[in-house]
């Protein structure tokens, strides 16, 4: 910018979207201003200015490209480069002030009135800028309370007709019933948590695995069994 602040350009392309048998408000777009007008705190990344730009398509034909300007960051908070930087005592105090960070723009979401919910939290939406401030990011499939309670009763807890997030960090709870709350966004953070501190994925590509996936933490660390911390520690 002409200040010198650096900035990241998103924008959605239609065409790809159109190809893909999508629609626009299927990217997010909407959802994902909507939810960052309403979170503005120190570890939520920023969204200095959101418009709609022609684009051209074809000789005489042109459309509105949504587009969003953010605040730069340089790296995000994911696996690999914790395995590279694990054997340093500094860069592992500095991953797990991240980690205190990340829960810190969580937690002013999941106060704020009304309430919003993350739904795809994972390392790689986790973006640490060049002073190592580390800030949730990508809210494309977020949600807030009131969005959803059009439709519900006061007695009802919320529901999404759509199940997203990423395997390996979605709670498999809200993966089972499309309810989301508070516990569902904690189990997503405590995969990122147990990510950082052993450097293992909690979901990767296996050929040999249903589906196509493995889940290295369940099979390694296996939280849910017994002697669990101890399995956590040894990695």
């Amino acid at each position: 910018m002409k200040d010198g602040t650096q900035v990241a350009i998103k924008m959605i392309d239609l065409g790809a979207l159109k190809n893909s048998g999508q629609t626009e408000d299927m990217a997010g777009f909407d959802q994902e201003v909507a939810t960052l007008s309403k979170c503005n705190a120190q570890h939520i990344s920023n969204l200095p200015n959101v418009c709609k730009t022609k684009e051209l398509r074809g000789a005489d034909k042109t459309q509105l490209c949504p587009l969003t300007i953010w605040e730069f960051t340089v790296e995000g908070l994911d696996y690999e480069d914790v395995e590279v930087r694990a054997g340093n005592s500094e860069m592992r105090y500095e991953r797990l002030s991240a980690l205190s960070d990340a829960a810190s723009g969580l937690s002013h979401m999941h106060n704020s009135n009304p309430e919003a919910f993350h739904r795809d939290i994972k390392s790689a939406n986790i973006l640490l800028d060049r002073h190592g401030t580390a800030k949730m990011a990508d809210f494309g499939l977020s949600i807030t309370s009131s969005a959803a309670a059009k439709s519900l009763k006061a007695d009802q807890p919320l529901r999404v007709d759509t199940i997203s997030g990423t395997p390996g960090y979605a709670c498999p709870i809200y993966a089972r019933t499309g309810q989301v709350t508070e516990f569902s966004e904690v189990y997503s953070f405590g995969m990122v948590i147990l990510e950082v501190l052993t450097a293992i994925p909690p979901a990767m590509a296996d050929s040999g695995k249903p589906g196509g996936i493995g889940y290295p933490i369940e099979d390694r660390i296996k939280p849910g069994a017994d002697g669990a911390l101890e399995r956590c520690v040894k990695h």
